[in-house]
């Protein structure tokens, strides 16, 4: 995992390599970072958690931010993808080198990639979308200041100034600070209103910052138009358990979590929102569905007492 730097005050150098952990509590087996009481798959939380984990708002908050598409931060057991000759061969060539990095991110080789990427969006002409897919690898490896500085070289009118914009977003949520978040939400929601992916970004922003009315209508919007967004109805699900509202919240998440294509993240977010309703059985069966007898028990341990501290 590439931990984070101080930004460039450069944009034109290349940054130097870093290979020191992040240490806002990674978990490498996981892949995740997870509130302190929480074990297991689905939950990524921002540093807030640190501070607010004994709330069932900032559990099903860190839910939220991780399927709307914040950084969750590479393995750091992931065998590099590409070689150094293969590197090397590649950024003779941007076309090669572009590919090359994509590839290698998808396989998860962030390291390389951020390397390639560099690069390439140093390179005298570099396109907008280079520069802000380097701001996107560098996101997921937890590198969110450096994502951040990298989106900023993306001027107002270019095509892909919506693409840094809700970089800035993610980066934001992911450092704890949605006040900041919710500025570029404001700006990517008055270029494009109806965009899917704008409106679930500023629904997580909105949530955060315990907005959930504002935050639903966000996610509601999106589901009018296409009524079977994993994001918006994941997301309203568990912002309409915020509030209260679990029967409406369990109806949203069931079809999600019983879907062939479900995955663990959002299995473990319905055993959430039983477990924050009350009801331990449900809850408890849902998640042996991934996560083993111990981490089951401290999950239900912890949302018990999260329910019993609720107001």
């Amino acid at each position: 995992m590439v931990g984070r730097r101080q930004a460039n005050q450069d944009f034109g150098t290349a940054a130097k390599t870093v290979d020191a952990r992040d240490k806002r509590g990674y978990d490498g087996k996981n892949r995740s970072l997870a509130p302190v009481g929480m074990k297991g798959i689905g939950v990524f939380a921002t540093k807030a958690a640190f501070r607010m984990s004994h709330t069932g708002r900032l559990v099903l908050i860190a839910a939220l931010l991780a399927l709307a598409g914040c950084a969750d931060s590479g393995s750091a057991d992931v065998q590099p993808f590409a070689t150094e000759a293969h590197v090397r061969v590649a950024r003779g060539d941007p076309g090669a080198a572009l590919q090359l990095a994509r590839d290698t991110r998808q396989a998860g080789d962030l390291n390389t990639a951020i390397q390639l990427y560099r690069s390439l969006a140093t390179r005298t002409g570099a396109t907008a979308e280079v520069v802000v897919e380097y701001g996107d690898v560098l996101l997921e490896s937890g590198a969110a200041d450096d994502a951040i500085d990298v989106y900023s070289h993306v001027g107002t009118g270019s095509p892909a100034r919506l693409a840094s914009l809700l970089g800035m977003i993610r980066a934001y949520l992911f450092l704890a600070e949605p006040a900041k978040a919710l500025e570029y939400a404001d700006e990517a929601t008055a270029l494009a209103p109806q965009d899917a992916r704008v409106l679930v970004d500023r629904g997580v922003t909105l949530d955060t910052l315990t907005r959930h009315a504002e935050a639903q209508q966000c996610y509601r919007a999106v589901l009018s138009v296409e009524s079977r967004h994993v994001s918006a109805r994941n997301n309203l699900a568990l912002s309409l358990a915020l509030t209260g509202q679990y029967d409406e919240a369990v109806a949203l998440i069931t079809p999600l979590a019983r879907s062939s294509a479900a995955t663990p993240r959002i299995r473990q977010n319905m055993a959430m929102i039983y477990g924050l309703m009350g009801d331990s059985d449900h809850a408890a069966t849902v998640s042996r569905m991934d996560l083993d007898e111990g981490a089951t028990r401290a999950n239900l341990a912890f949302l018990a007492a999260t329910r019993r501290a609720q107001p």
